[in-house]
């Protein structure tokens, strides 16, 4: 019988415990698909203030593993400890996470990580390359066995695959390692002295592996060491080889494309799912959507908005970043209000944009709402309650809120890009009933392209309500579960397995 595959994720952040994005989302189901997929998983990451805070409102517990690692950084010696985080439902064997029986492991050492903010620190060098050392020093005694994958995801844990190519190539000879580009516009770009900060020499600074224009960057040393690298969208392995998404790592990416491939992220179909959400007002599933209905009547009363017309429900949630393609929202408010567009904002990010917000919320009383803030429950209520999501991305790795809006047959508007233009099809309305439009999508970067997809929608909302309900069912009959991704990293994984040992 073939031994399962043991897979250490390292991870900078995972839901439910700590979280700024699509990152922790990912990490708070993949895992777990894998497991079900037959491999050993365990999950590590550190132990932030707010995974503290986590732990002891959830009801759940941190127990000393008795694994240490340390490091000099300068005069100083630096340690830390594994605990496990274990959930309340399972007591003294289970794992952390809800619904998961996959070991967490969070590194406490509480100099580099008990503060608030999980990253933007002047040490995060020391911090990440410290709990990369660490997660090499101790998984093989919290596994009960060496590894045969570290699974590692953007810049914070890329200098994994560096070291194990490098200082701990004899300790775990047969450890390969596989690097996950969420989101290559964050590449951990440091000076270049914080080369001796993350304990390496300065044979790595060199052109085909950490140096980039006079600093070193921890995302191009992973892309230069690890034996397979994955993308979160097929599109978005081809598009990072082009100087239009490439972020200045075209090159080094098209020069690794043989060990590159793009798998389509899945979504937490037990977490978002219409006909059992507890964090909706009421459910519903494909064969009705009268629960929609109402939801979306308790989302316009709590926005203090009339219920009784059909004017068209949009929300937006998302991070406030150009990325994402707020200022395209935002130039466009005074056109939707003219077409009675309401539209209900849900996130936060650059105070540029907040402002522009706040502002175009009180110019725009009977057509705008903004809240401020990261909140789980309102997001559920939103993709229950809206009629259509926009998602303007200027490049968009994968997207989940597009995946989430079809689970809840909420039609999505999206610039092809990425993640977006592999999930979202949009056809001539005459073949809507084929089963493939699950909404509605536009290629230039701009307020027009984005206008005219929302003038298609439009039209078909209020013209078409029963070539609108199609599009609803279309998208609610699609498959976005983990299942075939997961089965896809198993392979990745094996390939990088025999790259390595080669």
């Amino acid at each position: 019988m073939t031994e399962p595959l043991r897979i250490a994720y390292a991870v900078a952040e995972a839901y439910p415990w700590c979280m700024t994005g699509g990152l922790a989302e990912v990490s708070g189901a993949l895992p777990q698909a894998l497991r079900e997929s037959g491999a050993e998983v365990s999950v590590f990451l550190p132990l932030y203030r707010e995974v503290k805070r986590k732990v002891e409102t959830s009801g759940s517990l941190l127990v000393d593993t008795g694994a240490k690692s340390g490091v000099w950084l300068g005069p100083h010696y630096i340690e830390g400890r594994f605990l496990r985080i274990l959930g309340p439902q399972e007591g003294a064997t289970g794992s952390g996470a809800p619904g998961s029986d996959v070991p967490t492991y969070a590194f406490d050492c509480p100099v580099l990580f008990d503060r608030e903010g999980l990253y933007g620190h002047p040490d995060d060098v020391a911090r990440f390359s410290t709990f990369c050392r660490a997660v090499l020093d101790c998984s093989t005694e919290l596994m009960a066995g060496a590894p045969d994958v570290f699974h590692v995801h953007d810049w914070h844990t890329a200098l994994i695959p560096v070291y194990l190519s490098g200082p701990y190539r004899d300790r775990l000879p047969n450890a390969a390692s596989v690097l996950t580009i969420h989101n290559l516009g964050y590449q951990g770009v440091f000076p270049n002295h914080e080369l001796l900060v993350a304990g390496l020499g300065w044979e790595h600074y060199t052109i085909e592996k950490m140096e980039f224009f006079g600093r070193i960057n921890l995302m191009k040393g992973g892309i230069a060491t690890a034996n397979a690298l994955t993308t979160v969208s097929p599109r978005y392995a081809q598009e990072i080889q082009s100087s239009l998404f490439g972020e200045r790592l075209e090159g080094m990416l098209a020069t690794h494309k043989n060990k590159l491939s793009g798998i389509l992220n899945g979504v937490d179909t037990q977490a978002w799912n219409p006909s059992t959400d507890p964090l909706i007002p009421a459910n519903y599933d494909i064969n009705s959507l009268d629960g929609k209905t109402a939801c979306r009547n308790s989302l316009l009363e709590s926005a203090r908005f009339d219920t009784w017309d059909r004017t068209p429900v949009f929300g937006v949630i998302s991070r406030f970043a150009r990325q994402k393609g707020i200022d395209l929202v935002a130039e466009i408010v005074p056109w939707l209000a003219q077409r009675g567009v309401r539209l209900l904002v849900l996130g936060q990010g650059e105070a540029a944009l907040e402002e522009w917000l706040r502002y175009l919320e009180r110019q725009f009383p009977n057509n705008v709402r903004v809240r401020f803030a990261h909140e789980p429950a309102l997001a559920h209520a939103m993709q229950a309650g809206c009629d259509a999501v926009l998602m303007p991305s200027r490049y968009e790795p994968c997207g989940l809120g597009q995946l989430y809006a079809m689970r809840y047959g909420t039609v999505p508007i999206v610039r092809a890009v990425g993640g977006l233009l592999d999930t979202v099809v949009e056809t001539p309305v005459s073949q809507v009933g084929d089963g493939q439009a699950t909404g509605f999508r536009y290629h230039e970067d701009t307020t027009a392209g984005l206008q005219a997809a929302i003038d298609r929608a439009l039209s078909v909302f209020y013209t078409a309500p029963d070539t609108w309900r199609q599009i609803q069912l279309n998208g609610m009959r699609q498959d976005f579960s983990w299942d075939r991704s997961a089965g896809d990293y198993i392979e990745v994984f094996q390939n990088a397995i025999a790259r390595r040992r080669a």
